[in-house]
């Protein structure tokens, strides 16, 4: 039981420092949301526990590095591990590639619409600005990366067993 969870940490340390350094060297357009995926495989693989623990392990790593309150990541990320169960139930079907970029798309939309909701109550901002430098970047930086990120979380579960 032990062995997930430290995978888990593990693997989100990493897409973390990922994130970090894709958005510091090439920007926004070329950052995916990789902690994001790494909460949605965890719940399309192993189920709602360790999706959980790799929301809260996720949330926790980027609210201490954010400048957004603390917690707001935090309830992002376990918001998408339950919302990755919820649409799990109606479009995912094992073993297709198309089902698994259906669900992380619409778990990135709904996580979008949560934080812009969390970040529209303390500030004002235009939602087109919000649509064209942010949502879009990371819709198609995130389409892109889900089927590589998949695959290589798929192979690094089946050989550690997890």
């Amino acid at each position: 039981m032990i062995k997930p969870l430290i995978v888990i940490a593990v693997l989100a340390y990493i897409f973390f420092i990922l994130e970090f350094m894709l958005n510091g060297t090439l920007g926004v357009w070329a950052k995916p949301e990789l902690l994001l995926l790494l909460v949605v495989f965890w719940g399309l693989y192993a189920g709602i526990r360790h999706s959980i623990w790799a929301a809260v392990v996720g949330g926790l790593l980027k609210d201490a590095f954010s400048i957004q309150p603390f917690g707001t990541y935090l309830f992002v990320f376990v918001s998408a591990a339950y919302l990755t169960t919820l649409v799990r139930r109606w479009l995912y079907q094992p073993g297709s590639r198309f089902s698994r970029a259906v669900v992380a798309f619409f778990v990135l939309i709904a996580c979008f619409c949560i934080e812009m909701a969390l970040y529209l109550m303390a500030h004002n901002v235009r939602l087109e600005d919000l649509f064209f430098n942010i949502l879009l970047p990371q819709i198609v930086t995130t389409m892109v990366a889900v089927t590589f990120v998949f695959y290589w979380l798929r192979d690094i579960a089946q050989w550690l067993k997890v």
